[in-house]
């Protein structure tokens, strides 16, 4: 719980918004120390790559590989290059590693970012479709948030298989929603969604109600066929309520149904739907 807080707080405490729309470090961010950076760095290159593989990539339920590890007892060959997120796009199974700089991007950067990137021969017997690295940064001639991806190669020295179970993946990247929902307050705004209020943080977390049903039985004991019912749901067709900034997958929403800006989004009355 206390690591959610520390995520969501990340954003609205050290970067903003300019009137142009270009992300910037906020003053406190330029006066943080290096351990400090390092930890902005780290989640800004994650949510980056994140939104870069959804909207570019068309992936869902991007997963961090340790997370699917730890929460099944995966484990993996001793490699320090493996991978960080994983997830599945329209055409197939996407690897990425994810980096952040508080400054530019070093030189050396990209040629760490292809053995790193490479080092996933498999999921569930099936080579990628596609791997790739993706660095936020803060280049020094503009001093605006950007990110860069790095195109995929051919495999790096000892790739890891990932022997996946896609309802378990599937209830891997549910269950922090459901933690965090039953954590805060119960808030109902539309019935169709398992919300709470996180008072905190003033923050609303929550996950449409159908697919909490699934994922619940699913961490119940009924795990077979989570993955096709989560598909299946998500599939049919259901309206979002702008009213209620909801969104299928789990991300940020603002009050207009969109990403709000970081600099808005301590601001009053976020939500994180599922």
């Amino acid at each position: 719980m206390w690591e959610f807080v520390h995520r969501t707080s990340l954003i609205p405490a050290y970067v903003r918004r300019t009137r142009g729309g270009a992300l910037v470090k906020s003053a406190l961010a330029r006066e943080l120390d290096r351990s400090e950076k390092g930890t902005l760095s780290y989640s800004l290159g994650q949510a980056l790559t994140g939104i870069f593989c959804e909207r570019k990539l068309g992936v869902t339920h991007l997963l961090h590989i340790d997370r699917y590890g730890s929460r099944w007892g995966v484990v993996f060959a001793a490699t320090k290059k493996r991978a960080d997120l994983f997830g599945l796009s329209p055409t197939g199974w996407v690897v990425a590693e994810a980096k952040g700089r508080s400054n530019g991007m070093e030189p050396a950067l990209p040629n760490t970012l292809v053995a790193q990137k490479r080092s996933v021969k498999s999921i569930s017997g099936k080579r990628p479709w596609l791997a790739l690295g993706c660095v936020a940064a803060f280049p020094p001639h503009r001093h605006e948030l950007s990110i860069t991806a790095v195109d995929p190669d051919e495999e790096g020295p000892e790739p890891v298989d990932v022997d996946l179970d896609r309802d378990r993946y599937m209830l891997a990247y549910y269950e922090p929603f459901l933690a965090a929902i039953a954590a805060g307050t119960p808030q109902v705004r539309d019935q169709r969604y398992l919300a709470s209020r996180l008072g905190l943080l003033d923050l609303r977390v929550g996950l449409r109600r159908d697919i909490a049903v699934r994922v619940q039985q699913a961490s119940q004991g009924e795990l077979s066929g989570l993955y096709d019912s989560v598909v299946e749901l998500l599939d049919s067709g259901f309206e979002l309520d702008e009213a209620a900034t909801a969104f299928p997958m789990g991300r940020w929403s603002g009050l207009t149904g969109r990403m709000p800006s970081p600099s808005t989004t301590g601001a009053s009355d976020p939500d994180l739907i599922g």
